[in-house]
């Protein structure tokens, strides 16, 4: 392949990389708010209240502590006090104004295939001699679904700044192909056939597209890293190896190899159009 980093083809390499680095960028975005989704669903559906029927007063709350304690179905409970509870209500009411509350907050632990969890916690608060109730996040609430709609609008939206991205590069990719013109016109006149001139274009354009996509990924990651060093201070190279999943990677990974297609198939139709218009003329 002729130097693809000198004169107009550096240009050319430069527009790539960063329509490589915005469709990376907006994979790795996507990624994080999938994740964040799925986090928030998962706190929601672990979440649940006991309400302390009976006994009466602080006994009641400290027995239902104690079993709650002692149960595989609870990874945390905790009492909920009067500023807890009016900070949930949004503040329309005062820590003080609020009766005697009898609630705990619990967090559920994470069990694939719960069937009646709320039921075998009442089952485990009743053996240890607490009437209760288990109030679990709603699935009719404005928040139930939330989470999937985000996580698909997140998804979908990346795929279709993807393929905008993959359309730009192709249409770049065509501009080599014209620089090329007299060398397909040659190779036309030489007895070349379309498929052969086209193959040898689109080669070229196509390891252009892929250095150019390795850039562009590079580029990504190390942005998508310096947010995340910002957005938590603090962070450590081993809790950032905790946090990264193998599939987080899987925009920077695509990149280089969506570029190189992309950038191929744009500069092979050139290429062979132009050699079709050789050949006539010829």
């Amino acid at each position: 392949m002729i130097n693809a980093l000198t004169g107009v083809e550096r240009a050319l390499f430069w527009t790539l990389a960063f329509a490589v680095f915005a469709a990376a960028a907006a994979g790795l975005a996507a990624r994080a708010v999938d994740r964040v989704a799925a986090s928030y669903e998962e706190a929601r559906s672990n979440y649940a209240i006991v309400r302390v029927i009976a006994p009466e007063g602080p006994a009641g709350v400290a027995g239902a502590e104690l079993a709650l304690a002692q149960t595989p179905l609870v990874t945390s409970a905790a009492p909920m006090t009067a500023g807890r509870a009016a900070a949930l209500l949004g503040g329309e009411v005062r820590a003080e104004d609020l009766p005697e509350l009898r609630l705990i907050e619990i967090e559920l632990a994470p069990i694939g295939s719960r069937v009646d969890v709320s039921g075998d916690i009442v089952a485990v608060l009743a053996q240890g001699g607490v009437t209760a109730e288990v109030i679990e996040a709603p699935n009719d609430s404005s928040g139930a679904g939330l989470a999937t709609r985000v996580r698909n609008a997140a998804f979908w939206g990346s795929i279709a700044f993807a393929l905008i991205m993959a359309v730009i590069v192709s249409l770049a990719a065509r501009g080599l192909a014209a620089r090329r013109r007299e060398m397909v016109t040659v190779m036309a006149d030489l007895g070349a056939t379309r498929s052969q001139t086209a193959g040898r274009i689109a080669d070229e354009a196509a390891v252009l597209g892929l250095y150019a996509g390795l850039a562009g990924g590079a580029l990504a990651a190390v942005a998508g890293l310096i947010v995340l060093f910002l957005a938590i201070p603090g962070l450590s190279i081993d809790q950032l190896q905790t946090m990264i999943l193998p599939i987080d990677l899987v925009p920077v990974a695509a990149a280089p190899l969506g570029a190189a297609i992309a950038a191929g198939a744009g500069a092979r139709a050139a290429a062979g159009y132009f050699h079709g218009q050789a050949a006539r003329l010829g």
